[in-house]
């Protein structure tokens, strides 16, 4: 979908890759010391860490959110080459050999496979979610007041810009007198009357007087960085218009419907800022 978000969080990880290569080369440094000192039976140590390791990197690679196939199977390479007959040779050579690979195949599944595949988010989602950040917000604001916000959304949709003008008025003057009106959704208000009252006019107004204020930028759903914005006055009003849509449908039940129909409408207007907002959240 055109509406996707990529996230990823990486998965902590641990000291365990280092046990591959501990394990593997301590048993050939065990080996070793055990052959000098007169053990024959000393060959063995080697062996048996070497295949100890791997069963270790199977079961890293297998604790990762993605998985190295070639990892996996470590411990079958393990058995064919040590432990059932073969044509493999088994001495120290062979031995260094084995543990140098899966000490490296450990570091690569460490450092390649512990973050997760990318998880997509629908523009749906990210909507819903802007939503329910702004919960703190709208506290306060009764189902009256609720509807002249979605209705100075819904008419502005329409089309129908004096009116959007009329209820923007009315539900400021009802959110000055019953409430002590949140600076953001003041300033969402503001921006949508003005941008009505010019298209209501006919004209264009080159710098609009409202736009919001740093404070806002904690409650707006289009949060950029500075130099990606191509027109202040018209991510503005994108904001402003998410806004309105989030207060109206978590405030007014009787325009709930109303505004799930145009749920489209607001999710259009995040799908337009896509990738500059997946550029800033990284």
């Amino acid at each position: 979908m055109a509406d996707d978000m990529t996230t990823s969080k990486p998965v902590p990880g641990g000291y365990l890759w280092l046990a591959v290569s501990a394990v593997s080369f301590g048993g050939i440094g065990l080996e070793f010391v055990l052959l000098v000192s007169g053990l024959p039976i000393g060959v063995q140590a080697g062996i048996w860490g070497c295949v100890a390791a791997s069963f270790l990197l199977f079961y890293l690679a297998y604790t990762k959110p993605r998985r190295d196939i070639v990892s996996l199977f470590a411990p079958v390479y393990a058995v064919l080459i040590f432990v059932l007959p073969s044509e493999f040779s088994t001495g120290p050579v062979m031995q260094i050999l084995f543990a140098a690979s899966i000490s490296i195949l450990a570091l690569r599944v460490e450092k390649r496979f512990s973050m997760p595949r990318s998880q997509k988010r629908t523009m749906k989602q990210v909507l819903n979610d802007y939503i329910e950040r702004i919960t703190p917000l709208i506290r306060g604001i009764d189902e009256e007041t609720g509807h002249l916000i979605a209705s100075s959304l819904l008419t502005y949709k329409f089309g129908l810009y004096g009116n959007a003008v009329e209820r923007c008025t009315e539900a400021l003057d009802r959110l000055r007198a019953k409430t002590a009106m949140p600076d953001a959704i003041e300033a969402a208000l503001l921006i949508l009357r003005e941008r009505a009252e010019d298209l209501a006019a006919s004209r264009v107004t080159p710098t609009p007087h409202y736009t919001f204020a740093g404070t806002d930028r904690a409650f707006l759903a289009i949060n950029i960085p500075e130099e990606e914005v191509e027109d202040q006055a018209a991510l503005d009003l994108d904001n402003a218009l998410i806004m309105l849509y989030a207060v109206g449908i978590e405030t007014s039940p009787q325009d709930e419907q109303a505004l799930e129909e145009h749920q489209r409408f607001a999710i259009q207007i995040l799908e337009s800022y896509r990738d500059k907002m997946g550029a800033s959240t990284g």
